[in-house]
């Protein structure tokens, strides 16, 4: 009987051990998978921002021809605008002139 029960707690022993194993090597494993998905993480971080920065970059480039464009049709307005006020300007500086001259005469229009 002795030699039963020796063989039973051999048995049990050896199956803890086994145990102790399995749970050390599930430990492991999880360690192993928290890292993977650790990595795999920084890695779609990684993508993700990457992809952002080239669309921001992308509409950004979009944005300043845009604004180039207005401001080429603005600075284009400002000078036909400019150059209509300076024609006026000199059409109307010989009456000016003449108005000024007849003010200052005395005599009025």
């Amino acid at each position: 009987m002795s030699s039963a029960i020796e063989q039973t707690v051999k048995a049990l022993v050896e199956f803890e051990a086994q145990l102790d194993l399995a749970k050390a090597e599930l430990f492991e494993a999880g360690k192993k998978a928290a890292k993977e998905a650790a990595d795999w993480s920084e890695a779609a971080k990684a993508s993700a921002v990457s992809r952002a920065q080239e669309i921001a970059s992308q509409k950004v480039a979009v944005a300043r021809e845009e604004a180039q464009a207005e401001a080429d049709r603005i600075k284009k307005k400002g000078d036909a605008d400019l150059k209509a006020f300076e024609n006026s300007i000199a059409k109307n500086r010989g009456k000016a002139a003449e108005l000024v001259a007849a003010r200052l005469l005395g005599e009025s229009s």
